[in-house]
């Protein structure tokens, strides 16, 4: 059993409606790449070539920056990228 890893070169990622937010925004965008991480390390598993995705883009996320915690807008915006991920595959 072999190990894989996700790896991604260019990342954007945007946040409208939330104020002054800047540092928090950049926390919960590095949670979601962790998450994503955690996520594809099962399913690499079963993919037996080395894979290259040029471009993927998701449609917005709604998240609440006022009733949501970091951890939480992370997890929804990881599975969502996960979902996209896996459909391209």
């Amino acid at each position: 059993m072999s190990y894989r890893d996700v790896q991604f070169d260019e990342v954007t990622i945007s946040y409208s409606n939330t104020g002054d937010e800047s540092g928090r925004a950049e926390r919960i965008s590095r949670l979601t790449l962790d998450y994503v991480q955690q996520l594809m390390e099962r399913d690499l598993q079963q993919i037996g070539a080395d894979l290259e995705i040029d471009s993927l883009r998701l449609p917005p996320i709604l998240v609440s920056f006022e009733s949501m915690s970091d951890e939480a807008i992370a997890r929804a915006s990881a599975e969502r990228i996960y979902q996209t991920l896996i459909q391209a595959v």
